[in-house]
């Protein structure tokens, strides 16, 4: 796998993609090997692979490893679009790995050489190249955004959206790393992102990981940082954006965008183009992930409420209007259908 970025969480060797298990982290440092159909399809369900760019590179990967474990064309080309459904359902409200998926739906289907190594090496060059890809976007985000950062800024982020998450640098994430990088003088604040706390488990690792001055807070204490002129700038990432701009993310962003509004703070979503949705006009049409009671009412599998009826929306919508700008691979834009088509 050619790449000019190494992202140490993820990589592919001979028809098994080897990552780490993102349900171990903090604690333990655990890299699982992805071969079978069910391997990736759990992982991503299970969140042991996550973040809207990584889940679609990764089930490409699952296509790949599909395509090396049947070395006959017919039948490798049967079970790759097989799996390509299959992959599908694992998540349904990050976008990407729809995009990707699609993409090479229609590679297979239109390849008629019946060759199998051939077939092999085609859908492995289209995985390399999207990989890459997001490699590139992010290091193209990250040097359109550091700069909005300024030296003394307290900085406030949702979630993980760094090097777990994306393949490459980041997104939201990746910009922080490229001010520190630069050597900017900021602090992060960082939500714990409950009921999973991506937050407190993974972007703390990362920060840890690379000496990034942070705060770990509690996702109620946003409210009182805004109202103590605390949080000077907030960058966020995204699942899937509408054409109007409307943004799904991780539930609690739109809490942090409500509030950068109120207190005329700027609100940037980090996104890639590979993020939006053509097919969607706002962000009411956009289906939010319900996922098991169990995460609210347990944490580390230690029971924490006897609660019977127990609400888990994995995301929220964020509207376009609390939103200042959407950093793109391809610049810094307005969330606005019109701007929004010109980079699409």
């Amino acid at each position: 796998m050619k790449k000019d970025f190494n992202n140490p969480f993820f990589r592919w060797e001979n028809g098994i993609f080897i990552t780490v298990d993102q349900t171990k982290l903090p604690f333990k440092e655990e890299y699982i090997k992805l071969s079978t159909l069910t391997d990736y399809y759990d992982a991503i369900k299970k969140l042991k692979v996550r973040g809207a760019p990584a889940i679609g590179v990764v089930a490409c990967y699952g296509v790949l490893s599909t395509v090396f474990r049947n070395k006959n064309f017919e039948k490798a080309r049967r079970e790759s679009l097989k799996s390509i459904e299959k992959l599908k359902k694992a998540r349904p409200t990050a976008v990407n790995i729809f995009n990707l998926l699609e993409k090479m739906k229609k590679i297979i289907e239109n390849f008629d050489e019946k060759d199998y190594l051939l077939f092999r090496n085609k859908i492995e060059d289209f995985c390399e190249q999207a990989y890459n890809y997001e490699v590139y976007t992010c290091e193209k985000m990250a040097d359109y955004g550091y700069r909005l950062i300024q030296n003394g800024m307290n900085v406030l982020t949702h979630c993980n959206t760094g090097m777990l998450a994306t393949l490459g640098i980041g997104t939201a994430l990746g910009i922080i790393f490229r001010a520190f990088q630069k050597g900017i003088k900021f602090h992060l604040f960082i939500p714990e992102t409950r009921p999973l706390l991506q937050g407190g488990r993974l972007t703390v690792f990362e920060a840890e990981k690379f000496k990034i001055p942070y705060t770990l807070i509690t996702d109620n204490t946003r409210g009182y940082l805004f109202s103590k002129n605390k949080i000077d700038i907030t960058f966020v990432g995204a699942d899937r954006i509408a054409l109007n701009g409307d943004t799904a993310n991780k539930i609690g962003t739109c809490e942090s965008a409500i509030l950068s509004y109120h207190f005329k703070k700027p609100f940037y979503v980090v996104a890639p183009t590979t993020t939006f949705d053509r097919n969607i006009t706002t962000g009411d049409l956009i289906n939010i992930e319900e996922r098991n009671k169990e995460e609210i009412l347990s944490v580390n599998g230690k029971k924490i409420s006897i609660a019977k009826d127990v609400l888990n929306p994995a995301f929220d919508i964020t509207p376009s209007k609390y939103i200042t700008g959407i950093i793109t691979e391809k610049g810094i834009i307005k969330p606005e259908k019109g701007c929004i088509k010109n980079i699409l």
